[in-house]
């Protein structure tokens, strides 16, 4: 082989380097909404499921920005009527916070980075409703992780503004959870929560007692965009690549009416 030939593909490899690093992992959305009814009140699903392209681990998850659909009704939610302080709900976990601050829940499978398959866990992930920043929504989201990682995580996510087809943006930065003690972190593969008022009770107090009842959700527009509700949601991770993945919520058929 000639040198000119080698010098080209010595710089096509390296040319190549940058690319395959951003496309080592894949990234896969998805959202819902229950129930699916134009201007109801609902509870927004949404989810990922994370592989590698090379076969290994996917490289731990730093940051997710997820960009949600316009014309969501967020001024008739009763959703978070009490704020949790990260510091309570560090110290005392849940029952650290006032019920009336849950937003939602979910769960999280992750795996330690000892070989594929070596040790993977289901926490129990709740999300609640934090101190504003700047005037936004913020979201603290407290994993618990018992085995084989044992790790209890408080991490937030603010509501920015959203712009072109997206009426808002929940940015989320992710702590690195350690596998062992001072050891390499874990790989998230997948993830599934909610915002909304299924399996959520609030409690108010009726004529001196307390009495339980379901919060306002999140309503849906009036009128369903061409090709469903948007989402789009862009993933970082440690390695530095980004990802994004994309998914919309089908237009719920048309209500028929009685003659």
């Amino acid at each position: 082989m000639s040198r000119a030939r080698i010098i080209t593909l010595a710089l096509l490899v390296l040319g190549c380097l940058p690319a395959c690093a951003q496309a080592a992992q894949t990234v896969t959305l998805h959202t819902s909404f229950t129930p699916d009814r134009l201007g109801a009140s609902t509870t927004i699903g949404f989810g990922f499921t994370i592989g590698s392209t090379t076969g290994g681990l996917p490289s731990p998850l730093t940051h997710v920005s997820l960009r949600m659909p316009k014309g969501m009704n967020y001024v008739t939610t009763t959703l978070g009527l009490a704020i949790c302080k990260p510091e309570a709900l560090v110290a005392k976990g849940l029952s650290g916070c006032s019920p009336n601050s849950r937003l939602g829940y979910g769960s999280a499978f992750v795996e330690v980075p000892f070989g594929q398959g070596s040790g993977r866990e289901i926490p129990e992930i709740e999300a609640l409703m934090g101190p504003p920043h700047d005037g936004n929504i913020v979201v603290l989201f407290y994993a618990n992780g018992l085995a084989p990682v044992y790790a209890q995580i408080v991490f937030a996510g603010e509501l920015l503004p959203g712009e072109g087809a997206f009426g808002g943006n929940l940015d989320t930065t992710i702590p690195q959870i350690p596998s062992v003690t001072n050891g390499p972190p874990v790989s998230i593969i997948s993830v599934q929560s909610t915002i909304g008022p299924s399996h959520l009770t609030y409690y108010k107090h009726v004529h001196g007692k307390l009495v339980g009842y379901k919060p306002q959700g999140i309503s849906l527009p009036l009128k369903c965009p061409h090709g469903g509700f948007p989402f789009s949601a862009q993933f970082t991770f440690l390695d530095g690549s980004q990802v994004i993945a994309t998914h919309s919520v089908p237009c719920p058929p048309p209500v028929r009416r009685h003659k």
